[in-house]
């Protein structure tokens, strides 16, 4: 008698049905992974720069013994240094257009240096005191 060959494999319409599957996968995870990587070369350019202000500013502290008088001085990476009398040498990196504002007080005695994102609405990044505290904002890094 006739026994019906069953062929081992897979069906047209179930291989349509697995790549339609990975199709709406990768329109979900691909944005999304892109954003995450945006944010962390942001982090990280901001963080180093951060770094480079907070190492000119303990320079400064050590010359004339306070890290500056007024403010608020503002860097923004897209138009290079900005203020050339308040630390001349500092020159920020990075391919992130970041602003960076450095506002001193108590005297000279003490400073705060945040960085805004202008692509973002000037959300705020990040901030870093004279103590070397270092705080990553929450409303950015979401």
């Amino acid at each position: 008698m006739f026994q019906r060959h069953r062929s081992r494999g897979f069906s047209l319409v179930e291989l349509l049905l697995v790549l339609a599957v990975i199709g709406i996968l990768s329109g979900i995870a691909i944005p999304s992974f892109l954003g995450q990587r945006r944010r962390a070369r942001v982090i990280g350019d901001a963080q180093s720069n951060v770094r480079i202000l907070a190492m000119a500013l303990e320079g400064r502290k050590a010359d004339s013994g306070i890290y500056g008088t007024g403010g608020p001085y503002k860097w923004t990476v897209a138009a290079g240094a900005s203020d050339a009398t308040f630390l001349p040498a500092v020159s920020l990196q990075g391919s992130s257009k970041m602003d960076y504002n450095v506002a001193i007080s108590n005297g000279g005695l003490a400073y705060i240096i945040s960085v805004t994102d202008p692509s973002m609405s000037n959300a705020s990044v990040l901030s870093l005191d004279q103590t070397g505290n270092l705080t990553l904002d929450a409303t950015y890094n979401k």
